[in-house]
């Protein structure tokens, strides 16, 4: 499943007043965000994502995704399987002289398909359970 917002951020919004847009997505596994910059931005257009209050692109706590002319892909396993089914997308460009436009794409799948169901497993667990006991 495909989840896209594009929008604008204008110049000289500061980082401690982001723009701010939630995207309604559903159940499953975030496994790869992109966003995507149009030609101009010369990496002054900061964005993260959210869940709650967590961020988890960029997980380091101080960093941000920038970029020019380009869609940055970030690779990830981040599971969205409680309501509410929303991503709070942030960003800011204190020193931009112009708007500029983005997009956020997040690409999520079912567990299940990421993680197809395994038959050996249950043959493997129940050898487990014959030999160390009921704990093991």
């Amino acid at each position: 499943m495909l989840f896209v917002d594009t929008f604008t951020v204008p110049a000289g919004t500061l980082e401690a007043s982001p723009i701010s847009r939630e995207l309604l997505v559903q159940h499953g596994i975030i496994h790869l965000v992109e966003v995507a910059f149009l030609d101009g931005p010369e990496n002054e257009v900061h964005v993260i994502l959210r869940r709650g209050i967590h961020r988890f692109v960029p997980s380091h706590p101080d960093g941000s995704i920038v970029g020019n002319a380009e869609a940055v892909p970030v690779s990830l396993f981040h599971p969205i399987e409680e309501s509410p089914y929303f991503v709070t997308i942030e960003a800011w460009s204190p020193s931009a002289t112009y708007d500029h436009e983005i997009t956020v794409r997040i690409h999520i799948l079912l567990r299940e398909e990421l993680q197809p169901p395994r038959p050996e497993l249950g043959v493997i667990q129940r050898l487990g359970k014959l030999i160390f006991g009921a704990g093991g």
